[in-house]
């Protein structure tokens, strides 16, 4: 959870745990440059389902070390992310001359509302966002909450693979961290501060709205890589993304989406990324976390150019490492 604030690492793998297999970035950091050393994607013997911490916490870790093993990782701090369908985030307000205890107590009897589960049987924690624009006396908080052994779940995935957890991180955060880098920097224009990620997974497909590392709303679209068939998957994609930015806008949030970043399974997919910006009008891109960064020579470039699209969570998770 938040609270997991590591020291700044030379090294740092990020641990992205998804229903049909494992993604692993290992980032350095020199001088304040991020370094791409190694990666690997490596299938899961058995599918998870949405309750991952269900499954025997070894034969993930037997997944992890293979990856691990194949892409010849030299980090032992790891990052690892929940899956939002297992945390709690909520963003409360309080005094600001409240005193550290005050607030941690305060922050408890507020998770008493909002957790379906036992105090006691929860991980908690919380993060001070800042002071509110419009009323410098109040703090913008955000308390963040999941079951104790769910956190262990991962904590014991990690350990089997010889990692140490330094953080465990929200899976949505992760994403929007790695989008900065992900974005193009574009020459007559500005940097778009607010995109559509459309993350293709096999079964489903998430879209997430983003803006300044901050997700500003999710949706679940019901279609993925592996339930379409091939010559109607651009026809099918187009639509969901084009119904699920329309709902997207029916919220009412202020922020309009400038650019779509393609990410997941089908991010690199030929042809998809040109048809989506024609037919939707909306400068469109394949994510590349690493595009401002620089890569180890024992990774091939080639191999990169199709992998990235499914690293983006996975490289926010190992950028995590360095706060």
């Amino acid at each position: 959870m938040l609270r997991y604030f590591c020291q700044t690492h030379q090294r740092c793998v990020g641990v992205d745990i998804g229903s049909h297999t494992i993604k692993i970035v290992e980032l350095s950091r020199s001088n304040g440059t991020f370094q791409l050393e190694a990666y690997a994607i490596e299938p899961l013997a058995t599918l998870l389902v949405d309750d991952q911490t269900s499954a025997e916490p070894k034969s993930v870790a037997q997944a992890l070390l293979k990856a691990l093993s194949k892409s010849a990782v030299m980090a032992r701090d790891a990052v690892v992310a929940l899956p939002d369908t297992q945390v709690i985030c909520k963003k409360i307000e309080v005094d600001a001359d409240l005193s550290e205890d005050d607030l941690e107590l305060y922050v408890r009897l507020e998770a008493e509302q909002h957790i379906p589960y036992a105090l006691d049987e929860a991980a908690l924690d919380f993060e001070v966002l800042g002071a509110l624009t419009n009323d410098p006396e109040r703090l913008q908080v955000l308390l963040v909450t999941c079951r104790q052994q769910a956190l262990a779940w991962y904590e014991t995935v990690l350990s089997q693979a010889g990692l140490k957890a330094r953080v465990i991180a929200v899976q949505a955060d992760a994403l929007a961290r790695a989008i900065e880098g992900a974005t193009p920097a574009m020459k007559d224009s500005p940097l778009p501060t607010t995109v559509a990620v459309i993350d293709f997974a096999h079964d489903t497909t998430q879209l997430s709205v983003v803006r300044q590392e901050q997700v500003l709303y999710a949706r679940e679209l019901l279609f993925g890589v592996d339930t379409l068939e091939d010559e109607t998957f651009n026809m099918q994609a187009l639509e969901h993304v084009r119904r699920g930015l329309e709902q997207f806008a029916e919220t009412g949030v202020e922020h309009a989406v400038q650019a779509l970043i393609l990410a997941g399974h089908a991010g690199a997919r030929s042809g998809l990324r040109q048809w989506l910006e024609a037919q939707l009008g909306v400068l469109t891109y394949v994510a590349n976390p690493f595009a401002q960064m620089t890569i180890s020579p024992l990774v091939t470039p080639q191999a990169l150019r199709c992998d990235a699209p499914m690293l983006l969570t996975a490289c926010g998770l190992a950028l995590r490492g360095f706060d």
